[in-house]
């Protein structure tokens, strides 16, 4: 049974049980797009309480809004109550979430009319123009977007996303009031600016989205970006790869290195847009840069970049750990502490860089020398 298989068989379980249920959001999108949806969404007009009972295996990951995981083959499916919300008054998070409302309430809360559709089995809910405007390649929102920006400020950088990944454009009433409220993106928590960031500059559409940012004003509001930085992105030709990559394309835009942190993201993909910086625009790196990098990052690399730099079991070594000496053959001759790493290392740069044999005669050999040229030196200072 596929995802869709068994997100219908939910459905027609709650229906044999009295109740409506629906898929919901991205996944009713993206079936009318002809996409594969990574997960399916449910909303349904039982309570929690009464969907627990229907399945053999129910997760109770949202009981406060209404949500329950319904395990099918080990596949989870989000199944929330039909919901309305009141007012914002953080901009993230509803004042209050009321159950048990009408299908119609529950899909006039959501962002934009491409996400605000239902599904089942027996046909489709379009209540606001979802499939015109998926037809159009348009991104609205639901009913006036200063409500919908009122309500939570990031769907302003989401709207810009879905222009990204879709390849669509934005309505010119929702442009004007990102324009308008644009601002009100600094009371969002950064990590999920970052996490829609990183979304949008992953897309096909990503120059048509920065611009639209320009337009607008709303990257003014993110930090350490400048209209220049945004200008340089939308030249550029590199590719984003994944989320944890974007962020080289932000440091090559001229985006200060210091402000990473500002986005509250991993050090691995700190220091991994840290390290591939300095060696997009290399038309060729020399052995060490290789060997700098991880299979991994240089396999990025090459398709960040569209080049075909050789990959790395073209080196000598590929690790400290291929040396075929090691810390105790260094400590043996007579080295302490710090002069074994320096060795070491000594000895990874010229057997990486062709200068030594990778063979332990000789590099116990160089290390004798290196060892006596450091004695001499520090004699005669």
């Amino acid at each position: 049974m596929n995802m869709r298989e068994s997100a219908n068989t939910i459905i027609e379980t709650i229906e044999r049980a009295g109740g409506e249920a629906y898929i919901v959001g991205g996944a009713v999108r993206d079936t009318l797009l002809g996409r594969t949806p990574g997960d399916y969404d449910l909303a349904t007009s039982l309570l929690p309480d009464e969907v627990i009972p229907l399945f053999p295996v129910v997760i109770p990951t949202g009981l406060e809004h209404g949500t329950v995981t319904v395990v099918v083959e080990k596949i989870p499916f989000e199944v929330t109550t039909f919901r309305s919300e009141s007012t914002y008054s953080d901009r993230r998070r509803p004042d209050h979430v009321t159950l048990g409302v009408s299908l119609e309430e529950d899909l006039t809360r959501r962002d934009f009319t491409i996400n605000a559709m239902a599904l089942k089995p027996t046909g489709l809910v379009d209540l606001f123009g979802g499939q015109a405007d998926l037809a159009a390649k348009i991104i609205r929102t639901v009913g006036r977007p200063e409500d919908r920006f009122g309500e939570d400020a990031l769907r302003m950088i989401r709207a810009l996303r879905f222009m990204s990944q879709l390849a669509f454009s934005l309505d010119e009433r929702t442009e004007q009031a990102i324009k308008e409220c644009a601002e009100t993106i600094q009371y969002v928590a950064i990590e999920r600016v970052a996490i829609e960031l990183e979304k949008l500059l992953l897309g096909a559409g990503r120059p048509a989205a920065l611009r639209a940012m320009l337009r607008t004003g709303l990257g003014m509001y993110l930090p350490g970006i400048t209209p220049d930085t945004i200008e340089r992105l939308i030249a550029s030709d590199l590719d984003g790869v994944s989320k944890d990559d974007v962020w080289t394309l932000l440091l090559d835009a001229g985006f200060s290195p210091d402000r990473l942190s500002a986005f509250k993201r991993s050090k691995k993909q700190e220091q991994r847009a840290k390290r591939l910086v300095c060696l997009v625009h290399l038309e060729q790196l020399t052995d060490w840069q290789r060997y700098a990098l991880t299979d991994e990052e240089l396999a990025v690399l090459n398709r960040m970049t569209g080049r075909n730099h050789p990959d790395r079991t073209t080196l000598p070594i590929r690790t400290l750990k291929d040396l075929q000496v090691d810390g105790r053959d260094i400590v043996a001759l007579g080295l302490k502490k710090q002069e074994i790493k320096h060795a070491l290392h000594y000895l990874e740069q010229h057997v990486v860089t062709g200068q030594f044999v990778n063979q332990r005669p000789i590099l116990l050999e160089e290390v004798k020398r290196w060892k006596n040229r450091r004695e001499n030196e520090s004699f005669n200072a």
